[in-house]
């Protein structure tokens, strides 16, 4: 099975389609696709919207990471990335809809693309405004995630799910954009966040981001 993965990490969305492959020990090759600017017209071929990722497999294209981690979830289904039991599935995708909808689109993209895209990217200055508006939503969604784990290990099961890879990977751009959750206020959700980045998936991502951005990312420079 020939498995092939267009994007970038920067992109959370590529880093949960790569964790769900590294979790499932499925080998990949990566292929470089920056969603900034107009997109390729031959990328938009395979991918009409533009988005990343794209899985490629065999010939055959998924243009979505959602779509993508489903069907690599039934092909190899240990271990298993969506809950058997319906009511967890379905808490599952809500949360993975409230990590993706919410914390992302309105936290994470403002605090990731103004603090670390435009200046090391664009060369462009940051929005400041729009970083504050970000830092002043941020609380209420750490508060909510705060309570979900309660005393679980994982988001939305008893094991790992889809939403724990949904999570790590946005929690990897707000430490890419200098956000680190505070374990005094959240410790739960602090705490959360580190085991999932220790995980040999989380790690993998971890090492390929080291040797691309090196101490553009305050996630590299503090340990340099």
């Amino acid at each position: 099975m020939n498995i092939k993965v267009h994007g970038t990490t920067m992109s959370p969305w590529v880093r949960r389609l790569i964790t769900c492959l590294v979790e499932k020990d499925l080998s990949y090759e990566m292929v470089s696709v920056v969603p900034l600017g107009d997109p390729d017209p031959d990328y938009l071929k395979i991918s009409p919207l533009g988005k990343v990722p794209l899985l490629e497999i065999d010939g055959r294209y998924l243009p979505d990471s959602l779509a993508a981690c489903s069907y690599l979830d039934d092909l190899v289904p240990t271990p298993k990335l969506f809950p058997d039991d319906p009511w967890d599935k379905a808490w599952m995708l809500w949360m993975c809809d409230y990590l993706g909808s919410g914390f992302f689109s309105r936290v994470e993209v403002p605090i990731f693309f103004n603090r670390f895209i435009k200046p090391n990217f664009l060369q462009q200055e940051t929005d400041h405004d729009e970083v504050a508006a970000a830092l002043t939503q941020m609380p209420g969604f750490y508060d909510y995630l705060e309570q979900q784990i309660g005393e679980r290990e994982f988001l939305a099961s008893d094991t790992l799910t889809l939403a724990d890879l949904t999570a790590g990977s946005i929690f990897l751009n707000m430490r890419h954009g200098g956000e680190e959750v505070d374990a005094g206020r959240w410790p739960r959700l602090a705490a959360y966040v580190t085991r999932l980045h220790a995980r040999p998936s989380f790690q993998h991502i971890l090492e390929s981001e080291r040797q691309a951005l090196g101490s553009l990312s305050p996630v590299f420079a503090a340990a340099a």
